[in-house]
């Protein structure tokens, strides 16, 4: 079985490498668009992107936390991951725009590390489905 080499990029500090995240952190200090801003520079170095640039909805998208999965490449370059973090900047800039943006805490942490684990977990589970 090949071990997907992966990282995960975030700007949030609940999130450590550990039994639950068994991954390389690389971290962002930021705002969530300069985490997408940092998965776009590791898209262009031979990198994919594997998780939604986008979280599920926009309560969570005005948060101050943002975690993205990628995994080593064979490419140089993830084309349809760059236009997936470009679009999602775009998102991101109109829904964060004159809104009270939530200051950064423990709730909106721990929702972000919940969802890096469930992409993660789908992850692992999609991959061992191929394998049988």
């Amino acid at each position: 079985m090949a071990t997907k080499e992966l990282r995960i990029v975030t700007n949030n500090g609940w999130i450590e490498k550990g039994p639950a995240v068994p991954h390389e952190i690389i971290p962002v200090d930021g705002t969530p668009l300069e985490v997408l801003d940092k998965a776009e520079e590791l898209l262009q170095q031979g990198w994919k992107l594997v998780s939604a640039p986008l979280p599920p909805n926009v309560p969570i998208m005005r948060g101050p936390y943002r975690s993205l999965v990628i995994e080593k490449n064979d490419r140089q370059y993830d084309k349809d991951g760059l236009i997936a973090i470009d679009k999602a900047r775009e998102r991101y800039r109109m829904e964060r725009e004159n809104h009270n943006l939530p200051e950064p805490g423990e709730d909106f942490g721990v929702i972000d590390r919940q969802m890096l684990q469930r992409m993660l977990r789908d992850t692992m589970l999609i991959e061992a489905e191929k394998e049988n």
